[in-house]
């Protein structure tokens, strides 16, 4: 394993990352039409408890990844299965990930350009920050969020000066009642993308204080969620609920319309290079798992000599994963509500459960 520390600071921006990823690209939330905002905000409140669950089994065990705790909680075998099932995991949501990327340079700006080079390009830039270290990906990130915060202050300027925006197009707020509101809530905009901050419990051994790691990443998944749910509300009030639903990249169809006096046009730039900052940090986060799963569950010295193969199985799986956009948004939405809703709550609860189950029994013996 690595030798590294990452401070509260560098953990608070590469979580922030993360949470805007790909949600912030894709229509996160609009299942629920005019009242996405809504249906983002209630996912926060419980992606705040779900990432108080991880905290509680990583501070369990202080200084073991997930792979490894797993291992102490759940017995060595049984504890390696779900070992391997998180690693899995990580790396096909990497390649979920790493296809949206993909698809989005594609769509916007490379559409003679075939998809495996953009998804090479994209694991590669990846993988060869991981093989530097951790340290070196969290002091990017605290570069980067400052970047991101500043791009979108410039961007939501341009729209209000623009005069693109209409209120109306949020009203009535809950038009069809609660019901979709938490059908979109229970469980998609719950797993994704708070579930898939499981990753971060192989993280956590690195962080200095690990006493503050609940603290800051509830800290974190507010302000994110915040900032979710008024991107969504934005891109609905200047597109419409319907056409916001239909437009595979809300964000860059919004910005594309942006026009301040007939002199600044086509700003796609702008949210083409926040959309690619922050999906490549996510994917980075995933893949680091990933690869330190896989060197604890298989004993490796380093993580090093398993970044390529990772990577090159992450490509590979991104360009099967499915055979167009349309199929690859319907099988997220399928996995969501099976098999991620299983690795990123079921198993974390049973952890916890099994947790106090030996605490009660011990405390009677």
């Amino acid at each position: 394993m690595e030798h590294a520390q990452i401070n509260g600071k560098q953990l608070f921006a590469l979580i922030v990352l993360f949470v805007f990823g790909t949600s912030i690209a894709v229509n996160y939330g609009l299942d629920a039409k005019k009242d996405a905002w809504l249906a983002i905000l209630i996912g926060t409140a419980h992606g705040t408890a779900l990432f108080a669950v991880f905290s509680i089994i990583s501070r369990q065990y202080p200084g073991l990844p997930l792979t490894g705790i797993s291992r102490k909680i759940m017995g060595k075998l049984l504890g390696w299965v779900i070992g391997f099932l998180f690693v899995l995991y990580f790396i096909y949501d990497a390649a979920r990930d790493v296809r949206d990327a993909g698809e989005l340079l594609r769509t916007s700006s490379y559409d003679r350009t075939p998809l495996l080079v953009l998804n090479l390009v994209m694991v590669a830039a990846v993988g060869y920050v991981l093989y530097l270290g951790i340290e070196v990906l969290a002091r990017i990130g605290e570069i980067f969020i400052v970047m991101i915060i500043v791009l979108g202050l410039t961007g939501n300027i341009l729209i209000s000066l623009s005069g693109i925006v209409d209120l109306n197009e949020l009203r009535p707020v809950l038009e069809n009642g609660w019901r979709p509101v938490f059908e979109t809530v229970y469980p998609n905009t719950i797993i994704f993308p708070f579930g898939e901050m499981i990753c971060f419990g192989m993280l956590f051994p690195y962080l200095k204080r690990k006493e503050k790691q609940t603290r800051i990443g509830i800290y974190a998944i507010i302000f994110s969620g915040l900032l979710l749910s008024y991107t969504i509300a934005l891109d609905i009030a200047v597109l419409g609920a319907d056409i916001a639903g239909r437009s595979v990249f809300a964000l860059l169809t919004m910005i594309s319309k942006v026009e301040v006096a007939e002199f600044l046009q086509r700003l796609d730039l702008i949210a083409l290079f926040t959309m690619i900052i922050v999906d490549f940090f996510k994917i980075s986060v995933l893949y680091y798992a990933a690869v330190l799963g896989t060197a604890d569950l298989f004993r490796f010295q380093s993580y090093q000599p398993l970044v390529a193969p990772v990577g090159i199985v992450i490509l590979l799986l991104s360009m099967f994963i499915a055979s167009s956009m349309n199929e690859h948004l319907w099988e997220g939405k399928i996995s969501i509500a099976n098999f991620q809703a299983i690795i990123t709550v079921g198993i974390p609860l049973l952890m916890v459960f099994v947790i106090f189950i030996r605490k009660w029994f011990g405390k009677k013996g």
